[in-house]
């Protein structure tokens, strides 16, 4: 299999796990700042759903199929869920941080590999998402301050 498609859905596995793993941050987390939190991680979450989206669409789109099972995304992510259930904002924040990094590395290795196969799309979509986490690390690293 191609080196892009694994890396899409490696991303797109990762998102779904993200996209959990955020939820209970919203839901868990406790302290003076909660309600700070908890609208941050909701948006947070909610851009983890359209990546996971527009991960799957860049799949199909090149004739391949994406991770569409619980099971597989578990298999294909490498996030690790987060079972602990009580939080607060410096653990949350400094998680994000982590998996923001990893997906930072990601999609720049994504870029390079499909600028490589003469894949402009994919490489514009790595590159807009390069930028997003570049952005959303500066703000958190900001918070963490």
């Amino acid at each position: 299999m191609n080196k892009v498609i694994e890396l899409l859905r490696q991303l797109q596995a990762d998102s779904l796990v993200l996209f959990v793993k955020t939820h209970n941050f919203h839901w868990n987390v406790r302290g003076s700042d909660f309600y700070q939190v908890h609208s941050a991680t909701e948006e947070i979450y909610e851009n983890f759903a359209s990546m996971f989206d527009d991960l799957a669409e860049r799949i199909v789109q090149l004739g391949e199929k994406p991770v569409v099972t619980l099971q597989d995304a578990l298999q294909h992510s490498k996030i690790k869920e987060e079972s602990k259930t009580n939080f607060y904002s410096k653990e949350i924040f400094s998680a994000i941080i982590k998996d923001y990094e990893y997906l930072l590395e990601n999609f720049v290795a994504l870029s390079n590999l499909a600028d490589e196969s003469k894949d402009k799309t994919t490489v514009a979509y790595a590159d807009e998402q390069v930028a997003k986490l570049q952005k959303s690390l500066w703000m958190l690293r900001a918070t963490q301050a």
